[in-house]
C-alpha cells in the first residue's frame, strides 16, 4: 500500500495505491456518511476536546461555536514571525496543530496508513519570498508529519500529482500544462505525460494568489465596509480617530481571523466599541470575532463566489448577523482582475522557461476549486483555446496522483 497526502490550505485528502496500481481515495467520516476530502480545520473546545475536518465543523455547529476554530494553517508554514499561539490556555506551535490534524486523519482512516508517504507541496508556499522561507515550510511539515507517525516522507509538487491523475486517462503521450488553483497558491507546470513517460517536468512556477485571495477581494469590496471599515471612533482623550485598517486586513484572510481573539486585540476592540461613531457597523465586526463566525463568513463568501460561476447576480448571505450583501459577476471579475494578471505573469514565465509555445500544448488540465471561476477559465481559454481545457475531480486529483507517485517512489 502506498500513501499520498494532499494537505491543502482549504481542503485535504489522502489517496492510497495498491501494489497492482489501483488507486482510491480514503473515505473520511462526514455528516450522513463519508466523503473524499476534509476541510483543513481544527476545532478546540473547552475541556480539551479536539476535532478536525468534517467532524470539527459538525462540533462547531453543535456547540454554537463554543470553542476556537482554526483554519488554513498551511498558509503560515513559510512565516518566520508565526511560531506559537494560545488556544484554550495552551500554547500550540504550527507543527503541533498540523500534526494534530494529520493524526485525526490517520485515526479516521478505515485502513492503517503506515509510516511512509508522498506529500504534496506547492511550487511556492504562500508568503515565501526566498529559499529560506521555502525550507522553513518544508522543515515544519517534516516535523509535523513525523509527529503524526510519518517518518519516511517524500515531497512532490502538487501539480505533478495532478498530472499523474490526468495521465492515467491517456492512451498516448501528451505535452500538458497543469494549472492548479488551490486555496492559497496557484501553480503551473509544463509536463510530458502518458503511457511511455512517467512525467517529465519541463518547467514550473507558482504564486501565493488563488481562492483565498479571490474571497479576500469580496471581503474588501462588500463585507468590510458593512462591518465598519472606514468609520471612526472617539478615543480616551475625546478626539476622533479612524478605526485601524489592520483589523480588516486580518479579516480578509481566513487564517488570520481566528487569531484576532488574542487578549491585546480584544482590549482594543472594547475601547473602539465604546467610542464607535457608527456603532451598528462596528458591532458586526465585534460579533464576528467574539462568536467565532469565521467559518460562517467563509461559507457565505465562498458560496456567493461559487454561485456567481452560474449566474450574474447573487449575494453574500451572512445570516448570523442579519447581513445580506449583493454581489455581481461583473463586479467580482473586476475585483480579481489584478490577481488574474499576476497569475498570468507566472504562466508566461513558466512557458518561457519550458521553451514551449502555447500552441504546442496538447491539453491544459485545470484543477483546484478556483479553476471553476469563469474569469479564470476565460483567461486560460484565451491563451490556449477553449477546446484544449479539461478538468474534473478538482478537490481530489492531487491526492490521487500523489498516491500513484508514492507507488513509483517506494515501489
Amino acid at each position: 500500500m502506498f500513501v499520498g497526502i494532499d494537505f491543502g490550505t482549504t481542503n485535504s485528502a489522502v489517496g492510497i495505491a495498491s501494489a497492482s496500481g489501483d488507486v482510491h481515495l480514503v473515505p473520511l467520516p462526514a455528516a450522513g456518511g463519508t466523503q473524499s476530502h476534509w476541510r483543513t480545520v481544527l476545532f478546540f473546545e473547552p475541556g480539551g476536546r479536539l476535532t478536525a475536518g468534517a467532524p470539527a465543523i459538525a462540533r462547531y455547529i453543535e456547540t454554537g461555536g463554543d470553542g476556537r476554530l482554526v483554519q488554513s494553517v498551511k498558509s503560515h508554514l513559510a512565516s518566520a514571525s508565526f511560531t506559537k499561539t494560545s488556544i484554550m490556555g495552551k500554547r500550540w506551535t504550527l507543527e503541533d496543530m498540523i500534526a494534530a490534524y494529520l493524526r485525526q486523519i490517520r485515526a479516521a482512516s478505515p485502513v492503517e496508513l503506515g509510516s511512509r508517504c508522498v506529500v504534496g507541496r506547492p511550487v511556492r508556499y504562500w508568503g515565501a519570498d526566498d529559499a529560506e522561507d521555502d525550507e522553513r515550510a518544508l522543515s515544519r511539515m517534516r516535523t509535523a508529519l513525523g509527529a503524526a507517525g510519518f517518518d519516511e516522507v517524500v515531497f512532490e509538487y502538487e501539480p505533478v500529482g495532478a498530472a499523474a491523475r490526468y495521465a492515467a486517462r491517456l492512451t498516448k503521450d501528451e505535452l500538458i500544462v497543469v494549472a492548479d488553483f488551490g486555496g492559497g497558491t496557484t501553480d503551473f507546470s509544463v509536463i510530458r505525460v502518458g503511457p511511455t513517460d512517467p512525467g517529465t517536468v519541463l518547467a514550473n512556477g507558482g504564486i501565493g494568489i488563488s481562492g483565498d485571495a479571490f474571497d479576500a477581494r469580496v471581503i474588501d469590496a462588500v463585507v468590510a465596509p458593512a462591518l465598519g471599515r472606514g468609520s471612526r471612533y472617539r478615543d480616551e482623550l475625546g478626539g476622533e480617530a479612524p478605526i485601524p485598517a489592520w483589523l480588516y486586513g486580518k479579516l480578509r484572510r481566513w487564517h488570520y481571523l481566528s487569531f484576532l481573539k488574542e487578549e491585546t486585540t480584544v482590549r482594543l476592540l472594547k475601547r473602539i466599541e465604546y467610542g464607535a461613531l457608527e456603532p451598528v457597523l462596528f458591532e458586526r465586526l465585534v460579533r464576528t470575532i467574539d462568536e467565532d463566525l469565521g467559518l460562517v463568513l467563509h461559507r457565505a463568501v465562498e458560496g456567493a463566489k461559487v454561485r456567481l460561476s452560474a449566474r450574474d447576480v447573487d449575494s453574500v448571505d451572512f445570516d448570523a448577523i442579519d447581513l445580506d450583501m449583493p454581489v455581481t459577476r461583473a463586479g467580482f471579475d473586476t475585483w480579481i482582475a489584478e490577481d488574474l494578471t499576476a497569475i498570468d505573469g507566472v504562466l508566461e514565465d513558466v512557458l518561457a522557461r519550458s521553451g514551449v509555445e502555447a500552441k504546442a500544448i496538447d491539453r491544459v488540465f485545470a484543477t483546484g476549486g478556483s479553476s471553476l471561476v469563469p474569469a479564470v477559465r476565460a483567461r486560460l481559454a484565451a491563451r490556449f483555446g477553449a477546446d484544449r481545457l479539461v478538468g474534473g475531480e478538482e478537490l481530489t486529483s492531487v491526492a490521487w496522483g500523489l498516491a500513484a507517485r508514492a507507488r513509483q517512489v517506494f515501489g
